[in-house]
């Protein structure tokens, strides 16, 4: 890291302790923080669609309820289809990451071991 990251880095370090957040200071091993937090938070975002699917409109009774839940539905519908494919794509590229980042790692631990 460049002297500016690591002067950052300190100054971050001496206000969470100011606050009562200790923290090691060691310096991690990056593998060790990738296995320990990225690959879990990749993991995490599988369902990265789930959300845009969920019902928002509470249906109300009535013919003027019925025609807002069905103009708000075809909103929905089309706000979907646009989204959709922006979605699939980020999936896709988070399913790579993890997948290089899992070779990668067992890789590297395969190589110390040599």
């Amino acid at each position: 890291m460049d002297e500016k990251a690591e002067k950052l880095l300190d100054k971050v370090n001496t206000v969470l302790s100011d606050e009562g957040i200790p923290l090691t200071t060691d310096k991690a091993d990056q593998f060790e923080m990738i296995e320990k937090y990225a690959l879990p938070a990749l993991h995490n975002l599988k369902e990265i669609q789930s959300g845009l699917y969920n019902e928002f409109f509470i249906r109300s009774k009535g013919p003027f309820g019925k025609l807002k839940a069905m103009i708000i539905r075809k909103i929905a519908n089309v706000s979907r289809n646009t989204v959709e494919l922006s979605l699939m794509r980020q999936q896709k590229f988070n399913d790579n990451v993890a997948s290089i980042l899992e070779y990668l790692i067992e890789e590297n631990k395969r190589l110390k071991d040599k």
